[in-house]
């Protein structure tokens, strides 16, 4: 199964989407638009894609998600949510069936066609208001779909892919609860010259399509869109797509393509398969160091204006918010699955790669570091830069402080708690400083 995620990204990067191999881990390269969507589509994770207006957002995670989730492009896209400021909850959920309510005086509730795709996009999700950002919060975060009295709660999770201009006129900024809610978010970004040439010519996605598979498809659910058909919903959706995959196969057999897309079956052994890799120690060693220095010495609500001659300034807390308890679920779901997909455990190199990716677009960062490094040449946004620099300051940190951890730990796990409390006097670094607090 391994070899045939690989070869699904191999079709994907020479036929779908032509991006730059940005994400570095070790002496690989990979897409990080191709490799993470792939992931979220597998783990039913949830996915932030920012980008300029035409660079690929929405047309690259419609591809991707036609493919490993086995639709036709045609349905992907009539399902997708568009973000604007008159969006409701009769147009995102469900509304009332007017017929019965008319004739017998019932309230009927109607679902909408995204409510039952095992994934959805969320276009241009910035440009939905503060007040209406609310609405999507719930079903984000747990599927479980709520209007007027009735709820859907699905057996299975899915897959989330929100898109997100930059700035411009129109958008507005995402509440910190639901950028919480995404596990990763990514960035379209320069393409090389000569992939540019393909993507001017037009990518040929006529292998995914299928208005016939994708009517049908509409018309079910539209007949049993009731609350209480919504398991029967989801099991004709899962047999189309194992049958759908077969076509698409074929298809691309007749163009040069061999790949297997995985079926539902084995997609929920990949999962297990996942679930099951190895953390080095160093991994989470790391993580407790980090978790530490990021927290505020001077109180639990973090206030930057604080930072001004603290002497903790040096460290992470006066560059970055904070690191939700979310975003640690969320690194270690994608830093396994791509330990997976590498056949390794996940180590060091796969954390340091990964996690600015897990947690640019929610921890918050300071004026001071953007300024800091707004002038440097880079190949993405201030706020990942940032991120990615924090990162690699802590790390070297920690790395003068490993042995220091360990020795630390050792006397905490043989509760020699006066030998600890005199040893992290002596280390001048806030993890420490928590060991002696407790």
């Amino acid at each position: 199964m391994k070899n045939s995620i690989k070869k699904l990204y191999d079709l994907i990067t020479s036929r779908f989407y032509f991006g730059d191999e940005t994400l570095e881990i070790g002496d690989k390269k990979y897409d990080p638009i191709v490799l993470f969507g792939i992931i979220t589509c597998v783990l039913n994770g949830r996915e932030l894609i920012f980008g300029e207006y035409g660079s690929g957002k929405t047309t690259s995670s419609e591809r991707i998600s036609s493919l490993i989730m086995g639709l036709p492009l045609e349905f992907i896209q009539a399902v997708t949510i568009h973000g604007h400021p008159e969006q409701t909850e009769e147009k995102i959920k469900a509304t009332l069936d007017l017929g019965a309510l008319e004739k017998d005086g019932r309230e009927v509730v109607r679902w909408k066609l995204s409510v039952f795709s095992p994934v959805l996009i969320i276009d241009e999700i910035n440009r939905l208001p503060v007040g209406k950002q609310n609405l999507i919060l719930n079903e984000v975060d747990r599927n479980i779909w709520n209007y007027r009295g009735e709820t859907i709660i699905f057996e299975v999770d899915k897959a989330f892919f929100a898109t997100i201009n930059y700035q411009d006129l129109g958008t507005t900024n995402l509440i910190p609860p639901l950028l919480d809610r995404f596990d990763i978010a990514v960035e379209t970004g320069r393409i090389h010259p000569i992939r540019k040439r393909i993507v001017r010519r037009g990518i040929r996605d006529e292998v995914l399509r299928d208005s016939k598979i994708s009517r049908e498809i509409v018309e079910y659910i539209s007949q049993n869109n009731e609350t209480r058909k919504a398991n029967e919903i989801v099991k004709f959706l899962k047999e189309i797509s194992d049958e759908f995959k077969e076509k698409i196969e074929n298809r691309l057999k007749e163009d040069g393509f061999n790949v297997e897309i995985p079926r539902s079956y084995e997609i929920e052994e990949i999962r297990k398969e996942i679930n099951e890799v190895e953390i080095s120690e160093d991994v989470e060693l790391f993580l407790d160091y980090l978790g530490q220095e990021v927290y505020c010495q001077k109180g639990l609500k973090k206030d930057f204006s604080k930072c001004d001659g603290c002497h903790y300034s040096v460290y992470a807390c006066s560059d970055i918010y904070s690191i939700s308890n979310r975003a640690e679920i969320s690194l270690f779901k994608y830093l396994k699955a791509v330990a997976w997909i590498e056949e390794e455990e996940a180590n060091l190199e796969h954390l340091i790669s990964i996690l600015p990716y897990v947690i640019w677009h929610r921890c918050g960062i300071s004026d001071k570091k953007i300024a800091e490094i707004r002038d440097e040449d880079k190949d993405c946004c201030d706020e990942f830069y940032a991120v990615k620099d924090v990162i690699t300051d802590v790390y070297r940190r920690w790395n003068e402080h490993r042995d220091y951890q360990i020795e630390a730990y050792e006397y905490l796990i043989s509760r020699r708690y006066d030998k600890l409390k005199e040893f992290v006097k002596n280390v001048d670094h806030p993890f420490f400083k928590s060991l002696y607090r407790y």
